[in-house]
């Protein structure tokens, strides 16, 4: 009994040293962002697994089972599965006949579509409706429910084409839909978890920072106490104890606030998380509830646990303190002095290397130089306001600006807590800026079909057409074109090789709308005087840029003839082509997946837009992982700041005012990030020069950049008003004792 009762009763001392300690409570703020962002972290880590799961539960029971791997079993229905694309990005559908109307129904499939009829996603549906294009695919007859999809926002759809559109000789053969057969959907294009479940360390690692910081704030006068319990002969478990009293409330607290969002989605429904606009399944997270509340479990647990373990027992030796120390050694005037130079190596350096041959050595050298400025920025930065400091102490003796007076010395005299204070401004816009250029950045080959899209648009197609259609067939599409469409062949060189051009073939009214002259004879053209969308052709149809043969004759070839290497769509006036009204034709008039018309270098294009969406999680994650960071070194400067004030409390009594605190957090704490802020982004700025890269699309994004540079302002608005505020509370507690 008394054992509980003095258990009870440290827990209550403990609990009552946190109310009563100094710094307006910041460390209770702090434990509770801590907490609660780790407990968001860890329920991220549960839903991620619970989302595949359910992808992947979902996906396989709706996977195409072909008969050649169960030929036991009678056939159901023809299928092809196919791919499109709606605003840049592919998504899957399946071609589907049944064989009688008794055939088992996919999940989440009311009814079989007849043919000329489709059940499509309800994201796919909404994107066909705004495109105005609802029954690209036929009539539409209802919506996949989501036990069929394998997220909410998926773009999926079961296809019946017409008997035009229907080629048996094509498709393939099912016995149903089930586990063990054929994928299909956005399983296809999302990255595998362990590949997220990594990025997540974005948000868990600055996590950890931030709760190092917060479990050690406020430790002088922590140390006193466990020092004062020891001395009575208070062992671990007592000095645990009046810890975790002192942390217990706002641990717990942060806990329950970091698990509600995952817990609120699994009862207010599907979720779409922002700017990414992915949708999350409020059923997957249901069956993972338990996996939920354990991980705020742990994070309240893992929480506590870091609180006893952080504060040992003082000894006779000298502690160790987790706290940085002020430095005024030369180590900060070297790393400042460093910086611009570093800055012009990373941005010059590199460049002068030929990309050709040491385009590894170029990459390891220009990102060994951005941590080098990242690590010298801020020293940089520290020295400049150091140097500033004398004269603004000689400033506020004119203006009797107290404030001013002390920070300018304070921060002239100790240029390291300055450098530490704007550490976390530095990194963060810097490391922000790369992670978008990094994510913007595409293969060689998409660059080049993005400087092709940049250069010609959707001004000339190219089209592509199975070998099984007969040539009669496609000129019969061909000659549906919409008004204003011109055809013209590209053909290999009879002799290939690598020096031979190719032949451009077309109808002499054709030709001359490329401002190339007719001739029954091939001629040798250069690119040089052609039209830009049959430069542009060539480049994605021939190894021979620099000219080519030119020869009047029919775009598409009799029957004894040999076929075109490429069928090429061209606007007569020159402007963009009806690239929907050409696709849909082919789509309505041929068997399905057995004709296209894309741009030159789409497929690449298609591939880079999935990796750039893959890379907007990186951003996603990353943007407020480092404004972590930047939060974690904020208040550790800010209880840097209370320590400074504690100092000088007894200026409340010798100005007869406590506003002189706002004054001096703001020369000390406000202008210093604000400062930092503006160096950070010229150094982004200038960082990013080297990658830009205007016509490829490669260039540092100004939305991104004011959005992290708003955030950080805002962070240090908050640094200054807390500090302020902290330290007026602080300049109250002050007694005199015979100063």
């Amino acid at each position: 009994m008394k054992r509980r009762s003095l258990s009870w009763q440290l827990l209550r001392m403990g609990r009552a040293a946190g109310q009563r300690a100094g710094g307006g409570h910041v460390r209770t703020i702090a434990l509770l962002l801590a907490t609660a962002l780790l407990a968001l972290g860890l329920t991220a880590v549960a839903a991620t697994y619970a989302v595949y799961d359910g992808i992947e539960q979902r996906t396989a029971h709706r996977s195409l089972l072909f008969h050649d791997a169960f030929p036991a079993r009678p056939t159901a229905a023809l299928a092809k599965a196919d791919f499109d694309e709606i605003e840049g990005r592919q998504f899957s559908l399946v071609y589907v006949r049944p064989l009688s109307s008794h055939t088992a129904l996919p999940p989440g499939v009311d009814r079989w579509p007849a043919p000329g009829e489709a059940v499509l996603s309800p994201e796919l549906m909404r994107l066909l409706r705004s495109e105005g294009a609802l029954n690209r695919y036929g009539k539409v007859i209802g919506t996949i429910r989501g036990t069929g999809l394998a997220n909410p926002g998926e773009r999926y759809a079961y296809v019946n084409p017409t008997d035009r559109q229907f080629d048996k000789q094509s498709a393939y053969p099912i016995v149903g839909f089930g586990d063990g057969g054929m994928p299909t959907g956005d399983v296809r294009f999302i990255a595998d978890r362990g590949k997220f479940l990594t990025a997540l360390y974005l948000i868990l690692l600055p996590t950890a920072a931030l709760a190092l910081v917060a479990v050690r704030m406020g430790s002088a006068g922590r140390d006193k106490r466990t020092a004062l319990v020891s001395a009575l002969g208070g062992g671990r478990r007592h000095r645990a104890l009046l810890n975790l009293g002192e942390a217990a409330v706002p641990v717990m607290a942060g806990a329950v606030l970091g698990t509600l969002p995952a817990l609120s989605m699994t009862a207010f429904g599907d979720t779409r998380l922002p700017w990414i606009n992915y949708w999350l399944s409020a059923t997957d997270l249901r069956q993972w509830w338990g996996a939920i509340v354990l991980a705020g479990l742990a994070a309240l647990a893992g929480m506590l646990l870091l609180v006893c373990l952080v504060h040992r027992q003082a000894t006779r030796k000298r502690s160790r303190s987790t706290r940085l120390a002020a430095h005024t050694g030369r180590a900060v005037q070297w790393a400042a002095f460093a910086c611009p130079l570093l800055l012009f190596a990373t941005v010059w350096g590199p460049a002068q290397l030929d990309p050709s041959h040491y385009a590894d050595l170029r990459m390891k050298l220009y990102n060994t130089g951005v941590v080098a400025v990242m690590a010298t920025l801020p020293c940089a930065v520290a020295v400049v306001a150091a140097a500033l400091g004398p004269l603004l102490a000689r400033w506020s003796r004119r203006t009797g600006d107290v404030g001013a007076l002390i920070s300018g010395r304070h921060t002239a005299a100790h240029p390291g807590v300055t450098a530490r204070l704007v550490a976390g401004v530095g990194i963060a816009l810097v490391l922000v800026s790369q992670v978008q250029l990094k994510n913007a950045q595409f293969g060689e080959n998409a660059r080049a079909a993005e400087a092709t899209a940049n250069r010609v648009g959707h001004s000339v197609l190219l089209t592509n057409f199975s070998d099984q259609l007969p040539p009669d067939r496609v000129g019969d599409v061909l000659s549906r074109l919409p008004a204003g469409v011109e055809t013209f062949a590209v053909y290999r060189p009879k002799n290939p090789s690598a020096s031979a051009p190719a032949r451009i073939q077309g109808p002499c009214h054709t030709l001359r709308i490329l401002q190339l002259r007719c001739s029954s004879r091939p001629v040798i053209v250069s690119s040089r005087v052609a039209d830009q969308r049959l430069v542009e052709t060539l480049r994605w149809v021939s190894p021979v840029v620099d000219r080519f043969e030119v020869q009047q004759g029919p775009a598409l070839p009799g029957h004894s003839s040999a076929a075109p290497e490429k069928l090429v769509l061209v606007a007569s006036d020159g402007k963009d082509l009806p690239q929907a009204e050409i696709k849909q034709l082919l789509r309505d008039s041929l068997p399905v997946a057995s004709a296209g018309a894309d741009a030159p270098g789409a497929e690449w294009l298609v591939g880079a837009r999935e990796s750039v969406a893959h890379g907007k999680w990186v951003i996603f994650l990353g943007v407020p992982g480092v404004l972590i960071v930047a939060l974690a070194v904020a208040l550790a400067n800010l209880a840097e700041f209370l320590r400074f004030s504690r100092k000088v409390a007894p200026l409340s009594v010798l100005t007869g005012k406590r506003k002189v605190y706002y004054s001096t957090a703001a020369w000390a704490l406000l202008m210093p990030l604000l400062a930092s802020i503006a160096t950070s982004v010229i150094a982004a700025s200038w960082l990013a020069a080297p990658q830009e890269r205007a016509a490829d699309g490669v260039e540092l994004s100004g939305n991104v950049l004011a959005t992290t540079s708003g955030a950080l302002a805002v962070l240090a608005l908050l640094t200054w008003w807390w500090g302020a505020r902290a330290a007026v509370r602080e300049s109250s507690r002050w007694r005199t004792y015979g100063e």
